[in-house]
C-alpha cells in the first residue's frame, strides 16, 4: 500500500468536479454516492488510503455502515463541526503529516493544512490525477480482457 494518505473535502470536490455537476438534478446523495465510487476506485488501483470528510449539516441522511464503500473511509463531521475542523484535526494529530495530501478548493483550508505540515491540492487539479489513475485502471483491464479472450 502507498504511505500517502489523502484527505478529501467532500463537498469541496463535489462541487467543483464537472462529472459530478453534470448529475447536479440529481439529490445530492445520488452525487455523493458518485464521488465515493470514482474515489473507491481511484484508492484502489493507487494503493492509497482515502478518507472522505464530509460536512454533516449537508447530509439528512448520513449512509448506513453497509452502504459505505469499501476501500475507503468516510466520516462526517460532527454537529457544530465542519469538514475543515475534521480534517485539521486529523493533519494535527497525524505523526506523518509530511505523507498527507488535503483536496480541497478552499484556499484558506489549503494554507491551514499546508501551515500544519500537510501538503495540498485543489479539487480541479486531483480530479486529473484520478483521472489518469481510473485511465489507466481501464487499461490494464482491457488488456486482461484482450489476453483472455485469445
Amino acid at each position: 500500500m502507498n504511505d500517502r494518505w489523502v484527505l478529501v473535502d467532500g463537498y469541496s470536490v463535489l462541487h467543483q468536479w464537472p462529472r459530478l455537476r453534470k448529475i447536479a438534478g440529481r439529490s445530492l446523495e445520488v452525487r455523493r454516492n458518485a464521488l465515493l465510487a470514482l474515489l473507491e476506485r481511484y484508492a484502489d488501483h493507487s494503493g492509497r488510503r482515502v478518507t472522505v470528510v464530509f460536512d454533516a449539516y449537508a447530509a439528512k441522511h448520513k449512509p448506513e455502515t453497509a452502504d459505505r464503500p469499501r476501500g475507503i473511509e468516510v466520516i462526517y463531521s460532527g454537529s457544530g463541526k465542519t469538514a475543515d475542523d475534521v480534517i485539521e484535526r486529523m493533519v494535527g494529530e497525524s505523526e506523518h503529516r509530511r505523507l498527507i495530501l488535503v483536496v480541497t478548493s478552499d484556499n484558506l483550508e489549503r494554507q491551514v493544512v499546508e501551515t500544519l505540515g500537510a501538503q495540498s491540492v485543489s479539487a480541479e487539479l486531483f480530479e486529473l490525477e484520478v483521472n489518469t489513475e481510473l485511465r489507466e485502471l481501464e487499461l490494464l483491464i482491457r488488456q486482461h480482457s484482450h489476453r483472455n479472450r485469445l
